[in-house]
């Protein structure tokens, strides 16, 4: 079926996003200023519009998401889901009640060598595995001249690092194990005076006990986006970076480390993802080829992110800001706007 998507938000990733739909056949409307699509929001309720996408600066993803729920539309918003924890939980609510398709950006898990992982792992090639490790290192923050809209906590939230690129770390833990996030531990870092985090040290408990160690950093010089994920395991171990998006590296006590590549998975989902082309924008153009085969009742051979996948991440997020103030563990579940005062 042919569908046709509007693109709402002018910035990079709206760009991004319609070109990745170019290139999967999807018929593009925009990008449009969201601002202006906050003020006049018609261009929502077009009839030939099957799905818009939200990419906008995070304080916009509430009313442009309402909007186009209440305009019967699909929605792919970017991460993370909102700016704050009350416009997070309205949206999971209203994508519940909306009756209509959702989906959020968290394009690494539909990386073919992350969709391998995730296979080895649920057949227990590592054994149980009791700890995660890695980090997501940028630089494009260091310098106190360095500037975006993320850096505004009326429009990006109070979480930036955490918020921004921890999610993506803890995503793929998340989804590679199937073991949700339960608490965190973090201290937090701020540069040249900002009023969000620039780096963060966190300690993760996950499902069963699984243990999780993170480091993120928006202020690391010479690291432009580099995403590291280790997982050990009672068998064995697996690493994966996405430096070297095409290889997955496998150690165990008893044999030489061995290196999977792109053309050497094995199962059904990486198969199906590295028989697409190899682009440095492929997640993004899987999860969204993914989300409209989905519209057309075809099933996704990575699960497609969800609006409670999302909140879920922000209150990750907004659990580590709080542990940061209070020096003490933060469990997620207990981060919830009737519970708790983020701003206290």
């Amino acid at each position: 079926m042919r569908h046709r998507a509007l693109v709402v938000g002018a910035g990079n990733a709206g760009t991004a996003h319609a070109e990745a739909l170019n290139s999967i056949g999807i018929e593009v409307v925009g990008p449009l200023s969201g601002t202006a699509t906050v003020a006049d929001p018609a261009p929502l309720r077009d009839p030939a519009i099957d799905a818009v996408h939200v990419t906008t600066a995070n304080d916009l993803h509430p009313p442009l998401v309402r909007e186009a729920l209440r305009a019967g539309k699909h929605v792919v918003c970017e991460k993370p889901l909102a700016g704050d924890l009350l416009g997070a939980e309205q949206l999971a609510e209203w994508a519940q009640l909306s009756g209509r398709h959702t989906t959020i950006c968290m394009n690494y898990r539909f990386l073919p060598l992350i969709a391998e992982l995730a296979s080895r792992v649920a057949a227990g090639e590592l054994g149980p595995v009791h700890l995660a490790r890695g980090a997501f290192l940028q630089d494009w923050l260091l310098l106190g001249s360095d500037d975006n809209w993320r850096l505004d906590t009326s429009r990006g939230g109070l979480s930036r690092t955490a918020g921004d690129i921890g999610v993506h770390w803890l995503d793929l833990v998340e989804t590679i194990t199937a073991r949700r996030v339960e608490a965190v531990v973090a201290q937090v870092g701020y540069l040249h005076g900002r009023k969000t985090e620039d780096h963060a040290g966190l300690l993760i408990r996950f499902q069963d006990g699984m243990q999780g160690v993170c480091t993120l950093s928006q202020a690391s010089a010479g690291r432009r986006n580099e995403l590291e994920l280790s997982l050990d395991g009672t068998a064995g171990s697996a690493t994966w970076r996405s430096e070297r998006k095409n290889e997955l590296w496998l150690g165990a006590r008893d044999r030489v480390p061995q290196i999977v590549t792109r053309s050497r998975v094995r199962s059904p989902a990486a198969r199906e993802l590295a028989q697409r082309a190899d682009h440095a924008d492929e997640g993004r153009r899987n999860l969204l080829s993914a989300f409209y085969k989905s519209l057309d009742g075809i099933p996704s051979a990575v699960p497609l992110p969800t609006f409670d996948d999302g909140l879920r991440h922000v209150r990750f997020a907004e659990a580590a800001i709080i542990s940061a103030r209070r020096r003490a563990w933060v469990e997620i579940e207990e981060v919830r706007t009737t519970t708790v005062q983020i701003r206290s």
